[in-house]
């Protein structure tokens, strides 16, 4: 396989996993589902949500606040500090106390958000709640609160720094009336150092007053609201349309998810491609769906439907592989009950007789017989031999303008596995003595019984029929082993869809894909072993052009 092959499949296999995640179509639904519902339920629950905003410009202390400085290094703000005070307890128990509520203030914190813009001394205030009216007041609150929080902390301060210095400023003037009195009363060199100490005194008293003075004239506006909080026309949290949609993408990724665990921990084969892989051999073909009351033999007594088509495509196949024709026998065994190799050992013997050939079909299932009674069938020829199932009486069956078959019924006998390796049976496998002659043996399960294991080292080639919704890999993987230990050759699979199963079973599993592998790895996966020495094949015209399995309905071998 070229290199440049490998990016040509890339666009198969994405479509390939896409369809292994569709096939769970049920967990899609329902994620989707119970998404969209959770969206309504919070929508229904949580209720619309209004949120208001207030800002506020914030001002610092200052002596000038129209001066660009008038504010001293001191007297510089910290927005990060002002924003965690309009979110304090003690500015949220100021708004409760002025709207008169008896919320904890822990309560009302809790739908605040205050926010700075960068490079601003502005404060957003946003309050949510659930009507427009309680936001709006609420937000004005928390605004009136924090600016009067400021204002009254900062009045206190100035309040206490004007008391501590006219504590100060009080002794130092009654001192000073005191030398007053002496200065007046005194004469020579006590004067002039009274009235030294006086200047000084006075030099203090003035600097003491001069500070006060400044104090009292400083600008204690917190800040000024630029916006008030309104009440909020529309609500903020999002609509129920907004939920609905936000739920079934939240609903649509985890039924994906589960999809997508569901297919890792799939047992059963999803593809073709997995069947030729644990099988280690091609698809001769695909059964369409049986309609519902549909008799066994569909090939002849005008059958024309697709199933019959597709028994018709996979005789065939089988006529012109190199691996089967001219030896002879070919043995038809399902894995498993769940899929009917009676049906394809039925059709394909009626799909040979079609053709010309003179076909034999022996009920190997020597526990259960019953095929005899669900087909078509008149005495035929041979004489039953004592104790010989082998060698019994053979009927004819009877499959319309379109040829007949003779059916070697199974009957029930002690040891089945013994009967099936006696030489009796080995000389019925051997008796095709020509190209168009064949004998086609079913036999029960081959993982329920070791019957099918003595008929498949004895037959030319084996066919196993699957189940496409049942059949699983570790099946195909034991089938494969079984039959090539045993010494026989396996020449392919034939997929049955079966019948249409439960409505809800449909729903939850659409069934494995049928895309093949891609054209380098295909061919390497399912390339046919050596021929086996043998008869050349019939000469039947020309050879047509390989088909894939998707293409096994679609010939009519009708002459």
């Amino acid at each position: 396989m070229s290199v440049f092959d490998e990016p040509a499949e890339e666009p198969d296999q994405i479509r390939d996993q896409l369809r292994q995640l569709f096939r769970y179509r049920a967990l899609l639904v329902l994620g989707l589902v119970l998404g969209m519902l959770g969206g309504g339920a919070v929508s229904l629950l949580g209720g619309s949500t209004y949120t208001a905003t207030g800002e506020v410009v914030v001002h610092a202390i200052s002596t000038a606040p129209f001066e660009a400085g008038g504010v001293s290094v001191d007297k510089q703000i910290s927005m990060g500090t002002e924003r965690q005070i309009a979110q304090s307890a003690s500015v949220a128990a100021g708004a409760a106390k002025a709207l008169k509520l008896d919320t904890d203030p822990a309560k009302l914190q809790r739908d605040l958000r205050v926010s700075n813009p960068p490079e601003t001394q502005t404060l957003m205030f946003e309050y949510s709640a659930d009507t427009a009216d309680r936001a709006s007041a609420l937000v004005n609150a928390f605004v009136h609160a924090y600016l009067d929080y400021r204002q009254d902390a900062a009045t206190q301060r100035i309040d206490k720094t004007v008391s501590k210095l006219g504590t100060e400023l009080k002794p130092l003037q009654e001192q000073r009336k005191v030398l007053d009195r002496r200065i007046a009363g005194a004469s020579g060199s006590g004067r002039a150092t009274d009235e030294s100490e006086r200047s000084n005194l006075v030099s203090e008293i003035a600097d003491l007053q001069g500070r006060i003075s400044s104090l009292k004239s400083l600008d204690t506006t917190p800040g000024d609201i630029v916006r008030k909080g309104d009440p909020p026309a529309f609500p903020s949290s999002p609509g129920l349309t907004l939920l609905l949609l936000a739920g079934a993408v939240i609903g649509l990724v985890l039924g994906i998810l589960a999809a997508w665990v569901r297919s890792v921990l799939e047992p059963r084969v999803r593809s073709v491609a997995d069947v030729q892989d644990n099988l280690r051999a091609p698809v001769l073909g695909i059964l369409p769906r049986r309609q519902g009351g549909a008799e066994l033999l569909e090939v002849g007594r005008g059958g024309r439907g697709n199933r019959a088509e597709a028994y018709r495509t996979i005789a065939f196949r089988l006529v012109h592989d190199h691996r089967f024709a001219g030896r002879g026998s070919l043995l038809i065994v399902a894995p498993r009950e769940n899929a009917d190799a009676v049906s394809v050992a039925v059709n394909l013997a009626a799909a040979f007789a079609e053709i010309g050939n003179d076909i034999l079909l022996v009920e190997a299932d020597l526990r259960t017989p019953r095929v005899a009674q669900r087909l078509p069938v008149r005495p035929g020829h041979g004489r039953p031999v004592p104790g010989s199932w082998a060698e019994g009486e053979r009927l004819t069956v009877d499959a319309g303008v379109d040829g007949r078959f003779d059916l070697l019924p199974g009957r029930e006998v002690p040891n089945p596995a013994r009967t099936l390796s006696s030489p009796q049976f080995a000389r019925l496998l051997d008796t095709p003595s020509g190209p168009n002659e064949n004998v086609v043996v079913f036999t029960g399960p081959l993982l329920s019984h070791a019957d099918g294991l003595a008929v498949a080292k004895q037959a030319a080639g084996v066919v196993v029929v699957c189940d496409l919704n049942e059949v699983r890999r570790d099946d195909l993987d034991r089938v494969w082993e079984l039959i090539t230990t045993a010494g026989g050759h396996i020449l392919g699979a034939v997929l049955d869809k079966g019948s249409h199963g439960p409505a809800l079973r449909r729903l939850s599993d659409g069934g494995p894909t049928h895309r093949k592998r891609g054209r380098g790895r295909g061919r390497a996966a399912v390339a046919p072993p050596p021929a086996l020495p043998g008869p050349p094949p019939p000469a039947a015209g020309p050879t047509p052009a390989p088909r894939g399995p998707l293409d096994a309905d679609t010939t009519s071998l009708r002459r």
